[in-house]
């Protein structure tokens, strides 16, 4: 064998065994890596490999444990397109869902999640009371560019929801929002199921220079607590429907005085 041989030899079979080692990687030697950047969210009881692999816990910096997470990604990621699919099962929250990211653009698939309110310590504080009830949304596609949605599809669901104010907890009924982005500006349609005690029928817009809401909201039959809180959102009509607007930013001035149902 010539000498130049050698040498060249020795490179091909440290490459190899670099490559191999990359291919094989066990979890746990990227986990301080992830935790180092993952903002106070941290990995627990990481096994398996990079490519497939799953976490005990993911757990917030307070100590909140958020579920058992589980991943796959595709070795496009050793070109610089991370692709694969991530799951979170926990008693509070769930959600599912694949991704790929392609530069400053970040794509979501087949996107699914489902949040116990009641369950968070403490529950979401609002200027009008604690929501109470479950979120479960889907999401069919979202492409992200800088952390702003310029596209999406998807539908999100307040199951039995409720507020805890200042006359106990007030039933909302069931409420929903079916939200689409283009170009970077979302849009969504907020309603009720035409069965709770809240009457629901609004139109959110927001885009990064602002946001505008319009909602008309009403107790559907005799509700004297929840025509006090609603009353906290604005001045009643003469039917006792409130019409909502709010804004702020480019854009925060609504189009028109209202929303009809």
């Amino acid at each position: 064998m010539k000498w130049w041989k050698i040498p060249l030899l020795c490179l091909a079979t440290l490459l190899l065994a670099l490559a191999l080692l990359v291919w094989f990687a066990p979890a746990r030697w990227a986990a301080p890596w992830l935790n180092a950047r993952m903002h106070g969210v941290a990995l627990r009881g990481v096994s398996g490999s990079v490519w497939d692999g799953q976490a005990d816990a993911l757990v917030m910096a307070d100590g909140t444990d958020l579920g058992r997470l589980r991943w796959t990604l595709s070795h496009r990621a050793l070109l610089g397109r991370p692709q694969g699919n991530v799951e979170l099962a926990g008693s509070m929250l769930d959600a599912q869902g694949g991704f790929l990211r392609e530069g400053d653009t970040l794509r979501w698939h087949d996107v699914r999640m489902r949040l116990v309110l009641d369950r968070l310590v403490p529950p979401p504080a609002t200027p009008f009371g604690r929501l109470r009830g479950e979120l479960r949304g889907e999401l069919a596609h979202a492409t992200l560019r800088g952390g702003w949605p310029v596209s999406m599809d998807g539908h999100l669901r307040w199951q039995d929801a409720a507020v805890d104010g200042a006359d106990g907890r007030l039933p909302l009924g069931n409420l929903a929002a079916t939200i689409t982005a283009r170009e970077g500006v979302i849009q969504a349609g907020l309603q009720d199921d035409g069965h709770g005690p809240l009457r629901l029928d609004g139109q959110l817009q927001a885009s990064p220079l602002g946001w505008r809401l319009q909602a008309v909201l009403a107790p559907r039959g005799d509700h004297p607590a929840l025509a006090r809180w609603l009353a906290r959102l604005g001045p009643p009509d003469a039917q006792g429907v409130i019409h909502l607007q709010r804004g702020a930013g480019l854009g925060a001035v609504p189009a028109s005085n209202g929303v009809s149902r």
